[in-house]
């Protein structure tokens, strides 16, 4: 018999024995050193991964509400070459 046939996948405890048969120093051993599973790991991992979906959910929510508030720079129009001299005014010189 194998440790993890006896041990609990989610909390690493020790599961209940099908019979006395199973009570071995070996299980006694993993009962000393992990303690029973308490029981209901499936449940509470299944709240687990539940909860985590809907943080995942509510955090995609908020990066699109982000990105939809968040306005965007217009692009700039392409610079209009002038030519030499041209919108400037005369220079005027001074003696």
């Amino acid at each position: 018999m194998g440790n993890e046939s006896v041990l609990c996948p989610m909390c690493r405890g020790v599961l209940p024995a099908s019979g006395k048969e199973s009570y071995t120093a070996s299980r006694g051993r993993l009962i000393v050193t992990n303690g029973y599973c308490s029981g209901g790991c499936a449940e509470a991992a299944d709240q687990t991964q539940q909860m985590a979906a809907r943080q995942q959910v509510q955090q995609q929510a908020a990066e699109v509400t982000q990105q939809v508030a968040r306005p965007r720079p217009a692009p700039s129009p392409a610079p209009v070459p002038v030519p030499a001299g041209a919108g400037r005014a005369p220079l005027r010189v001074v003696r």
